[in-house]
């Protein structure tokens, strides 16, 4: 008889429930997240008559690789919809329980398992996308400390840069100097691991014959296409374009009751970062597509003006990628010269990986250099006005 095991999933511990057809009440218990105790349930409690179901949650599919192999059926479920058929009430008991029952009745609404290699490019390209917002954040914060000593910078200016153009001419306190040399020492080595990541990705992307495929868009460069390919994963599992549509957050929202039947903004249901790398790919596409996606932006920007036709393009532009992993055809408006130099480019990226930081070094000497001077001035200043 099969048995069915809900796992409610937290840091520091996981609640589980086993729940058997026929039998009024689950059997509740719970166990450490940690290696030895899930291996200790594993070797323990599952055996091929069991059914898990596992909530996609922090290290959901760490488990469920480990109960694969060992239990009957292993079912990750998509916590979106979990929280939509839930009662009210969210309790760990419940929460598990609910899972059981629901993998006995089949109603768990499931989410694909991506393999290891797109689970793998999925966390580097999270990783480079924390590491730029902490550049744009630092920035911010340096450019905030110049400010309020009367020193104004454009808003796409580079600090570093201006900082060293203007080294002689400045005039703050030190204090405020020291906190912007510091941070100009933390965006050396952000980009320095920016790069690292980077070099990170194009080796991975050197073997994948799919991110090549996709960089043959025109516009679409190595981090769009492997942060597409890592979201889109098999694009066998989606039945049509509005189904890629709708994983993305690109699909309209929908108000309809009674009489009432409204479209309105996009829904942002899906993928985040997915969103994102599609509008940012399709600022390169406008200004570089002189053939279909370029062609279709400005016939939409006519007549629906240019924020939706961004949305609308990059709606298209997801639908051509996925139907270029499903047929393995290249972009048909492909410009062979500029795909060359992309490939070519990714070929140098992954050769820098295991390059010492030697411009890491040079810039933090230059940042230590620039305070020290600094620091001089100041000192010649005191001792004159002394």
């Amino acid at each position: 008889m099969p048995r069915y095991f809900g796992l409610d999933l937290h840091k520091d511990y996981v609640h589980g429930c086993e729940w058997i057809t026929g039998v009024e009440k689950g059997r509740h218990f719970r166990f450490p997240n940690t290696p030895e105790a899930r291996q200790r349930f594993v070797s323990v409690d599952i055996d091929q008559a069991s059914r898990v179901a596992i909530e996609v949650t922090g290290n959901a599919f760490q488990i469920h690789d480990l109960l694969s192999p060992v239990a009957g059926q292993v079912v990750m479920a998509n916590p979106v919809e979990m929280k939509r058929l839930g009662s009210g009430r969210h309790t760990d008991r419940v929460d598990a329980e609910r899972l059981a029952k629901m993998l006995a009745l089949g109603t768990v609404p499931a989410v694909w398992v991506p393999p290891h290699e797109i689970r793998e490019m999925r966390d580097l390209v999270c990783l480079r996308e924390q590491l730029v917002r902490q550049r744009i954040r630092s920035q911010n914060e340096a450019k905030g400390v110049l400010g309020r000593n009367g020193y104004s910078l454009a808003r796409n200016s580079d600090i570093r840069k201006w900082l060293a153009s203007h080294s002689r001419d400045i005039r703050i306190g030190e204090a405020d100097l020291a906190i912007a040399v510091s941070i100009v020492r933390m965006l050396n080595c952000i980009d320095e691991e920016i790069r690292a990541t980077e070099s990170e990705i194009a080796r991975r992307a050197m073997s994948n014959p799919k991110i090549h495929l996709l960089m043959s868009i025109t516009g679409v460069g190595l981090i769009a296409a492997s942060l597409i390919w890592a979201r889109l994963g098999d694009a066998s599992r989606f039945r049509s374009p509005k189904a890629v549509v709708r994983y993305a957050g690109l699909d309209p929202s929908v108000l309809q009751s009674g009489e009432e039947d409204r479209r309105g903004h996009i829904s942002k249901n899906g993928a985040s970062d997915l969103r994102r790398v599609l509008v940012q790919a399709f600022y390169q596409v406008a200004l570089h597509d002189s053939e279909t996606l370029g062609k279709f932006f400005h016939r939409k920007e006519k007549h629906l003006g240019r924020k939706r036709a961004v949305i609308a393009t990059a709606r298209i532009l997801l639908i051509v990628a996925w139907a270029m992993l499903l047929t393995g055809e290249p972009y048909r408006s492909l410009k062979s010269t500029r795909y060359t130099q992309k490939l070519k480019a990714v070929r140098q990226q992954a050769g820098e990986l295991h390059k010492p930081h030697v411009a890491l070094d040079k810039a933090l000497c230059e940042s230590c250099s620039l305070l020290t001077r600094s620091r001089t001035d100041h000192s010649i200043q005191a001792e004159a006005a002394a």
